[in-house]
């Protein structure tokens, strides 16, 4: 009676013919579906997201005939299973699909009963919360079966896999949850500001990584409520027998809709300040200098100007986080002796706000950080707490894994050893959730099963502990990819299921996450998880950092000891600024997982810099000296836009020659400057002398220059023996003029 009473329910409600009960035949082993099967089950609704009892269910969907033979007779049916309590039990099943022994009395037909190869059809399947037979708190397997006949018999023919959360009439206090969204990709730019490729110019487009990313967290901010919750209604009574004849009962009116919750979600965009002035740069006409490739104009301006102006309108002061510029390596640049590294974070951390500042005219978080994932040594969070952060961003993998599974999720603070004596927090993210959040599994089950899949871990992690709020983070991989429906439909599920609620990182940095419209409890204490991890873990490797320390030097000696100090010059003010952000580039995180890349990175950044160095030079060519002292003379030329200030030291220990350095000469741009200096010649003959460049700190600069010196002086004993030649001569022809006078005849 149960059943024939539901059945005339749906028909009333949805217009539909009473489905016939399906074979009992239990589904296939584990429920997966097959890649042979034939049926392609694409469910693209499932309602209600938080079903209570007396709800009634609904399922859409799309059937795909992807084999080579018609099917024919085709129905759709749900199978439920046990239900899954724990969270490790849920990702058990990830793995081994359980069984879904229970087959669910009603069936419906899809639109063409049957589809040829190639063909789609849609189906909708109804059915209640008694009726799928959720009771107890948890999750539920439950698949969505597609039965025909290919052939070979009426079989199951395919199937979608997915779970639904049921709390019943338990009261949930809500996990607070907040979303710490990446938009990061890896240095594109040279030391010059030119593009070594144009693949940014895809990533930003629509169908984009970086523009799924932004749209997927735009789209949360733009609530889309659950369609209003309708109740079954009740079972109709059987009629009393009456002898006389009446009217039929008029059908019971449907119950009223119940308001769904629908909230905004705001979440709170981790940005990488180089990809900011990237893409501030190809919004006019930029050049890409490809590896042996002629230079060409890049492709992505109007891509950029898309996505630079949607995000203005995204961010807010509170909602914004800035990475140090170039998302460098903190741990392994804190783990060098150098302590230049730590000037190089800083000043990383320093540039990256006032980046973002700049072209966002956004001021960002400065009590929020978040470096990149593994190990964090004690060290870098000290580096990052200076920079005025309260709080780090943490994956679990800065921690080494616990022993035993915890009997319930851990919130996501902790407390963090620090040097400085500064409170440091740590939010360590929730790795599961960040994963499913992405929609990863869009291309195995669809976007709405794979947001289905997120919704039934975070059900799990309530139904762990329904009376004691937690509060997690989502960080998704740094430079991940998303599903843009499925991560958009994830997000906003925040504010409309009832066991989550939404946060704010900064909020939660300070310790005041409270739930906007429900009443939450107080803010959980700090969890222990031990010390931070110190092994190596594919971090970059101390040699590399050294060259890029040798190449971050020649840049800075170039900047800050050879360039014109008179900050007037707006010139050497970009350049300076342009090889800072180089050496930054070259200490990314990004180069980690990709060392062909990182030594593509410092190869661009070497050559450029002998580039630079090279255009301030020493010329000299024949010195005659012809007296005992001359002037050693040589050009220095520039060739860069901007002035230098050098000296010239001269060596020649052949020559006799002690190191001498010229004054200091300014040289301006395109130009070149005689220098000279004065020198006493020991002795005649052919010599070489060294022409170096010397900064104003008297370090070396450049390469030196060797001068052909000839001296024509004579020496002492030289000078001697020809002033007695001269004597002698002079002698002898005045003693010949007077004897020729002597014999001249009276």
């Amino acid at each position: 009676m149960r059943r024939s009473a539901w059945a005339l329910a749906v028909f009333l409600l949805a217009g539909l013919q009473p489905a016939a009960l399906a074979d009992p035949t239990p589904s296939p082993s584990g429920s997966v579906p097959a890649p042979e099967d034939p049926l392609k089950v694409t469910v693209t609704e499932l309602h209600p997201r938080a079903p209570r009892p007396g709800d009634l269910i609904e399922v859409r969907g799309i059937l795909e005939n992807t084999g080579g033979e018609t099917v024919k007779e085709m129905q759709v049916r749900l199978r439920v299973g046990a239900r899954v309590t724990t969270r490790g039990g849920l990702h058990d099943a990830d793995s081994e699909r359980p069984f879904t022994q229970s087959r669910v009395g009603t069936a419906t037909t899809p639109a063409a009963r049957d589809l040829e190869p190639g063909g789609r059809t849609r189906f909708t399947l109804r059915t209640t919360v008694e009726e799928l037979g959720l009771t107890g708190l948890g999750v539920y397997p439950v698949d969505i079966e597609a039965r025909g006949d290919a052939g070979d018999g009426r079989q199951a023919l395919g199937l979608a896999p997915t779970w639904v959360p049921f709390f019943g009439d338990v009261r949930v206090q809500p996990t607070r949850i907040a979303v710490v969204w990446p938009l990061v990709d890896r240095p594109r730019q040279d030391t010059l500001d030119t593009f070594r490729d144009d693949e940014l110019a895809g990533l930003l487009s629509n169908e984009g990584r970086l523009g799924r990313l932004l749209a997927a967290g735009r789209a949360a901010a733009r609530p889309v409520c659950e369609r209003p919750l309708v109740k079954a209604p009740p079972p109709a009574p059987s009629p009393a027998p009456s002898p006389a004849p009446s009217r039929s009962p008029s059908p019971s009116p449907s119950p009223a809709p119940v308001r769904p919750r629908c909230e905004p979600v705001r979440v709170t965009y981790a940005i990488d300040p180089d990809l900011l002035l990237a893409t501030k740069a190809m919004t006019s006409a930029y050049q890409v200098r490809e590896q042996g490739k002629k230079a060409h104009t890049g492709t992505g301006q109007v891509a950029a100007q898309r996505w630079l102006a949607e995000l203005t309108q995204a961010v807010t002061p509170a909602t914004l986080v800035a990475l140090p510029f170039a998302d460098p390596d903190v741990t392994a640049m804190t783990r060098s002796t150098e302590a230049s590294f730590r000037d190089d974070l800083s000043l990383a951390t320093a540039l990256g706000r006032s980046a973002l500042a700049d072209t966002l005219n956004v001021t960002p978080l400065q009590s929020v950080a978040w470096p990149p994932a593994g190990v964090v040594t004690p060290t870098a969070a000290d580096v990052l707490s200076r920079g005025g952060a309260r709080a780090l961003v943490l994956d679990p993998s800065a921690y080494d894994p616990p022993e035993f599974e915890p009997a319930r999720t851990p919130s996501a603070r902790t407390l963090l050893p620090s040097a400085t004596g500064t409170e440091l927090q740590g939010l360590v993210s929730d790795p599961h959730l960040s994963e499913l959040v992405s929609g990863g599994l869009a291309r195995e089950l669809g976007s709405r099963l794979a947001e289905q899949r997120f919704l039934a871990e975070s059900a799990i992690i309530a139904a762990e502990a329904p009376s004691r709020s937690r509060t997690l983070v989502i960080a998704p991989e740094r430079r991940g990819d998303v599903d843009v429906t499925a991560a958009a439909n994830a997000l906003r599920d925040l504010g409309r299921v009832p066991w989550m609620c939404p946060v704010s990182i900064a909020a939660v940095a300070q310790e005041e996450e409270r739930c906007l419209t429900r009443p939450s409890t107080a803010v959980p204490e700090p969890q222990d998880r031990g010390p931070l991890r110190t092994a190596l873990t594919g971090e970059l490797s101390q040699s590399y950092l050294a060259e890029v320390s040798a190449e971050r030097d020649r840049a800075t000696q170039l900047t800050d000891a050879v360039l014109l100090t008179d900050t007037a010059q707006a010139g050497v003010t970009a350049m300076r600024a342009r090889l800072k952000r180089a050496a930054a580039r070259a200490e990314s995180s990004a180069w980690r997982s990709d060392g062909a890349a990182a030594t593509v990175a410092l190869d661009q950044l070497r050559r450029d810099l002998n580039d630079l160095i090279g255009k301030v030079t020493v010329r000299g060519g024949r010195v005659l000296l012809t007296s005992a002292s001359g002037n050693i003379q040589v050009n220095v030329d520039n060739r860069l836009d901007v002035p230098v200030t050098v000296r010239v030291r001269f060596e020649g220990r052949a020559f006799g020659l002690p190191p001498t350095e010229s004054a200091l000469v300014v040289v301006k741009a395109l130009t070149t400057v005689p220098v000279q200096i004065r020198a006493t010649s020991q002795r005649s003959g052919r010599f070489f002398v060294g022409a170096q460049l010397v900064d104003r700190n008297g370090d070396d600069f450049g390469e030196p220059t060797v001068i052909n010196l000839r001296s024509t002086r004579y020496g002492r004993r030289a000078l001697a023996l020809t002033l007695g030649a001269a004597g002698v001569l002079f002698v002898a022809a005045a003693v010949r003029l007077v004897g020729r006078a002597r014999r001249r005849p009276a």
